[in-house]
């Protein structure tokens, strides 16, 4: 398996690590190869050396190489990895993360480069893809038959009683106009005047500058508080004792921070985008509205602080979404069902 080194801030790396906690290296022989990381550019460069001079003295031993891939640099980087992996008569499994292909193929993309991103997918044994949405645009590319959907998952907090009576707001993620910020921050601006004990937590990294600033030129200094990026335990305190998790995001796959959010009881508020509607009914699990509705983003929220009954419907349904179809444990095991299938008739060469 290759991707981000396990220490590297994010999705990709959030769902290998929950590989390793439910055991998916128990399963099956597996051995992880980070290629690259988020440090300055010498240590970035030495790490892409490095793993990818660890790959080309393991990739003998395996039989399926399952490559995290993302878009932009992530895909020119992981085609060389797919490509001496199929030399090898390896079965390649790519898993794709991210939430912009779209915008990256045809943008970005001159015509070089879209077609070498589409011999990278059809030189793919299996596609897995974090959405139906997802799995519907790359049949443009592929034969759908060798696309996967898995939905991300999370690794379940042991239950715990939780208060939704707290104005508690919580925000984790890339701090940026995509993730929508800078939106719940309007809406923030807009409810203190009549809830004065309204308090939002950010985290993550990004454009923290431009956040501070906003938050000083807003004066919401006493009401929106930066708590830099979470992991671990520290995201585990924030995650318990907020009563609401927020993401205004623009574009997504399938956001780890809202099944995060979700598993943790929070009344949860996102947007219409990427696989977030498979997880979200709305005013049954969490509240759906569309990217940049300010005005929306500040009636929910006015709703629902005015409402306990709704509040505890949303929050315990949406625990229990988390535990019947996102769950980690239940996850892995089809990723290991995933390699078996890919195995049949495999002749190691």
């Amino acid at each position: 398996m290759v991707g981000p080194d396990l220490s590297v801030k994010g999705g990709m790396t959030t769902v290998v690590n929950g590989y390793y906690e439910c055991g998916l290296d128990k399963l099956v022989d597996m051995r992880f190869i980070g290629t690259t990381n988020d440090k300055n550019m010498v240590s970035k460069a030495f790490k892409m050396l490095k793993g990818f001079m660890s790959f080309l003295f393991s990739v003998k031993k395996y039989e399926i190489v399952h490559i995290h891939m993302a878009s932009e640099f992530s895909v020119f980087r992981k085609g060389l990895y797919i490509r001496i992996s199929k030399k090898r008569g390896k079965k390649v499994i790519l898993h794709l993360h991210g939430a912009e292909y779209d915008h990256f193929y045809n943008v970005e993309c001159n015509e070089k480069r879209k077609k070498y991103f589409r011999r990278n997918l059809e030189l793919a044994d299996r596609i897995i893809v974090l959405s139906e949405e997802w799995k519907d645009y790359f049949k443009s590319f592929v034969d759908g038959k060798k696309i996967t959907v898995l939905h991300n998952a999370i690794k379940l907090p042991p239950d715990f009683e939780k208060n939704t009576d707290t104005k508690r707001l919580l925000f984790l993620g890339r701090i940026g106009d995509r993730k929508g910020v800078f939106d719940l921050i309007e809406a923030v601006g807009r409810l203190v005047k009549d809830y004065p004990e309204l308090h939002l937590c950010v985290g993550g990294d990004g454009e923290v500058e431009k956040l501070k600033t906003v938050i000083r030129e807003k004066n919401l200094e006493n009401y929106v508080e930066y708590i830099g990026w979470t992991g671990g335990e520290k995201k585990d305190k924030y995650l318990r004792e907020a009563s609401y998790y927020i993401l205004p995001s623009y574009n997504e796959g399938m956001p780890m921070s809202v099944l995060e959010g979700m598993g943790y009881k929070n009344i949860t508020i996102s947007t219409d985008v990427g696989g977030i509607p498979q997880v979200i009914q709305n005013g049954e699990n969490g509240v759906i509205i569309k990217p940049g509705d300010t005005d929306r983003l500040e009636a929910e929220l006015r709703g629902l602080f005015e409402d306990p009954v709704l509040r505890g419907k949303l929050s315990s349904n949406a625990r229990k979404t988390i535990e019947e179809k996102f769950d980690l444990d239940k996850n892995v095991k089809k990723v290991a069902e995933i390699y078996e299938t890919e195995l049949s008739g495999y002749e190691e060469n």
